[in-house]
């Protein structure tokens, strides 16, 4: 892995970032116009991306299906490095539920995508697809038990645009089958909106958050750490002795090491809206991975 080419990479992908940052704080993206332009970028760039990356790349039906079930492990790991930790760690058991939640659902969208496009091509965000798949399935089932406290499946939301053209691309890549050209050129232009966009919104939203208040958020920093250090450590130590190619190591190492998912911040407004642990993390996260991710990047090149 060439770290200084990924360095230059998340230098493209913070100028974007602070580009939505200025038009934010200039009044020209409010926070209902960002909410609704995350609505819109989820539910066209993204699903775009998504199966035309399938398409584009050359990867094998084997491949996709591989990926599908290391994404299955990767996150059954997640869980379970997750559960340990915070016993480990005696955190009380009434912070347990939302702690988990940020140290196993990581931003494999927003960030995801552009970070693995810019440093593994299509056939990188062709795998990935698999693994925001199994994102969505776990993050709507087991999420919300941990944080409800409760078996409050939410169904509906399993039944989104993302993990529609997740299962769109497994089943394009798995058979081979293709796609019109001018419908295949369709869905590369509009998904080539998504990194932009995606790094936008975060910006925005970050300049919409309350900056000095989640720096004086001590949890934070502690869900954070562990989140963008520790998480990814545990996962390369598992991936590396894995019948895996480096592609698909290198991605589950990412996938751990991204920023705690804006999903997070949205349950945790649902079902815990007093504690904006969560809001605060995600935001934090996010200004952070600007150091841990070329770091992350460096020890893949070394470890994987």
């Amino acid at each position: 892995m060439n770290v200084s080419g990924v360095i230059h990479q998340l230098i493209s992908l913070f100028l974007m970032m602070f580009a939505g940052y200025i038009v934010a704080r200039a009044g020209i993206v409010t926070p209902d116009f960002r909410k609704r332009l995350s609505t819109f970028t989820l539910n066209s760039a993204a699903p775009c991306i998504i199966l035309s990356s399938v398409l584009e790349s050359e990867s094998s039906s084997g491949a996709m299906l591989g990926a599908a079930g290391m994404g299955l492990v990767f996150f059954l790991l997640m869980i379970v490095f997750a559960a340990v930790i915070v016993r480990v760690l005696r955190v009380p058991q009434e912070q347990r539920g939302l702690d988990q939640m940020m140290l196993i659902f990581t931003n494999v969208g927003f960030m995801g995508i552009p970070v693995v496009q810019s440093i593994y091509g299509p056939d990188g965000v062709a795998l990935l697809s698999m693994f925001i798949l199994m994102f969505n399935l776990f993050f709507f089932s087991y999420g919300v038990l941990l944080i409800s406290g409760g078996l409050k499946l939410n169904l509906k939301a399993l039944l989104n645009a993302c993990i529609f053209s997740a299962l769109l691309g497994l089943l394009f890549g798995v058979t081979g089958w293709r796609l019109p050209a001018p419908v295949e050129n369709t869905l590369a232009s509009i998904g080539a909106m998504n990194t932009p966009l995606a790094m936008m919104i975060i910006g925005a939203s970050v300049a919409h958050s309350d900056v000095r208040k989640a720096l004086t958020n001590l949890r934070m920093y502690r869900v954070c750490f562990l989140s963008m250090f520790i998480m990814p450590v545990l996962i390369l130590l598992v991936v590396r002795f894995l019948p895996i190619d480096a592609m698909l190591a290198g991605i589950c190492v990412l996938l751990a090491a991204m920023p705690i998912a804006g999903n997070c911040g949205m349950l945790s407004d649902i079902y815990t809206p007093d504690d904006m642990t969560a809001s605060h993390s995600v935001m934090v996260s996010t200004l952070l991975s600007g150091v841990s991710l070329p770091l992350i990047c460096a020890l893949i090149s070394v470890a994987l």
